[in-house]
């Protein structure tokens, strides 16, 4: 009888365990249009569709009244695996030449997007870049609300 108690324990013990320790995102959340906080919301926004597909737009520029700064459009597809979002690019065109020069980068494979907050009004992306050897640096943290 004790035996077959402490298989049971150890059973129920490894069934329940997280051996990988990372979180599941509940995606149903993720879906819909977001707004970078602190920025111009018509500038600065991410669109994430059921379907898998993205649209973003970027200007970086705080005030929507400031002189047009150079604002990107970017399109493609994404996928959640845990608590990490990987974009595929398809698609990045200046939809807006404003008076700032700003520098548009090939998307690298070495940047890593986490989701460090997802409820249904927030969503917060930690943006960090493996330099391997172990070695990570922290780019940022992006804060989005619907």
């Amino acid at each position: 009888m004790k035996k077959t108690l402490i298989l049971v324990v150890l059973i129920l013990f490894f069934s329940c365990s997280s051996s990988d320790g990372n979180t599941s995102i509940d995606t149903g959340l993720l879906y819909g249009q977001w707004y970078n906080v602190g920025l111009c919301q018509e500038q600065n926004s991410l669109l994430l569709n059921s379907n898998k597909s993205y649209v973003s737009f970027y200007s970086g520029v705080f005030d929507c009244n400031s002189p047009e700064p150079d604002t990107y459009k970017n399109t493609g597809t994404f996928e959640v695996s845990n608590s990490f979002i990987s974009y595929f690019q398809l698609t990045s065109e200046l939809i807006i030449d404003g008076t700032d020069l700003t520098v548009q980068d090939f998307p690298n494979p070495d940047i890593k997007h986490e989701i460090t907050n997802l409820t249904e009004t927030t969503l917060e992306i930690k943006t960090t870049l493996d330099r391997g050897n172990n070695v990570t640096e922290i780019l940022g943290t992006t804060n989005f609300e619907h």
